[in-house]
């Protein structure tokens, strides 16, 4: 606020003959408002219990899932020679029971192979699948990852690609210095919300009490396209669209990204014709999922949120991306 005033009162647009002769004038102290502070929502956790926001923050501490998945068939792998994966495996099935979550003990810990730690991340990565392979008959539920502590570990990435994208296994990275309950915690959280669990709802969602929403299936999209840096036009464009499932929720969703044009703010892949006269679109794949996760209605509305769009581009953005949906 003082960098403002300060800049306002050194810049000296008053005494600008330019504005003067438009009879523009600039006051020396911002203008004051009032605001005001919207309540925090309240939360549903596990045993009907109900968590209040403090300070824009909540924890589990002494609270279960509401939702809790049954973790069965799950291993650890560990890149760090630091780790006591065995102890750590220990104290996050007790802080799981704790929390709801039935966690059986891991099918197998799997240390990585000393004579690979100078390899490349990828490779290392490739070696350490290899063991996967061969010490398991199938895939797990999740595997969890053990980093070497140190921040931005060069194993992140590779990992993450080669379990999400070349394979599709759920992961848990962690690169724990001090593992105390509220750490564990904190990661059983991520872990039940990849399995398909929930963790907390809004009370309004349950029972539904939403006007609007309550009666009449409807799908709710939150839509937006991020741009590469000013200056680049060799970077592709990212959209996303989230949409909702499992209805009459509103706080679950899926989300759908696609690439696309630099510097497009249209999103063009939301009806995608295929040449064998299928759709690969962004909506249909959203449309799909509310139909399986809400006992198969199908939604009679759909409330768009459009995230970035200027005022000069919203017609256009308008008629182009609603003449998407709806075919």
């Amino acid at each position: 606020m003082r960098t403002l005033t300060d800049a306002v009162r050194s810049n000296q647009y008053n005494e600008d003959p330019v504005l003067s002769a438009c009879g523009i004038s600039t006051g020396k102290q911002l203008t004051e408002v009032d605001g005001r502070v919207l309540e925090a929502p309240r939360l549903k956790v596990g045993n009907h219990e109900v968590c209040i926001p403090r300070n824009g923050r909540w924890n589990f501490n002494n609270k279960k899932l509401l939702d809790p998945k049954k973790i069965e068939r799950w291993i650890v792998v560990n890149f760090s020679a630091h780790c006591d994966i065995s102890r750590i495996s220990r104290d996050l099935i007790s802080c799981a029971r704790n929390k709801g979550i039935q966690m059986e003990r891991p099918h197998t810990l799997i240390e990585e192979d000393p004579q690979t730690v100078g390899a490349s991340p990828a490779a290392r990565v490739e070696v350490m699948f290899d063991q996967i392979k061969s010490k398991l008959p199938g895939p797990p539920d999740f595997i969890l990852c053990v980093l070497p502590v140190r921040k931005n570990s060069d194993i992140y990435g590779p990992w993450k690609k080669k379990c999400l994208s070349d394979i599709g296994i759920v992961t848990q990275c962690i690169s724990p210095v001090k593992v105390n309950d509220q750490y564990l915690t904190n990661v059983l959280l991520k872990i039940n919300a990849k399995l398909g669990g929930i963790n907390s709802l809004l009370e309004v969602e349950r029972p539904s009490n939403l006007p609007l929403i309550k009666d009449i299936p409807t799908l709710i999209l939150g839509m937006d396209v991020s741009h590469g840096s000013p200056g680049r036009s060799d970077i592709p464009s990212i959209a996303a669209v989230v949409g909702s499932r499992c209805w009459p929720l509103i706080s679950r969703y899926r989300a759908s990204v696609r690439t696309q044009s630099p510097k497009l703010e249209m999103i063009d892949a939301l009806y995608k014709p295929l040449a064998n006269g299928n759709d690969d679109g962004i909506i249909r794949e959203l449309l799909l999922d509310f139909f399986k996760t809400s006992n198969g209605c199908k939604p009679k509305q759909i409330i768009v949120f459009r995230d970035g769009v200027s005022e000069s581009q919203f017609n256009q953005v308008l008629n182009i991306e609603l003449e998407q949906i709806i075919k």
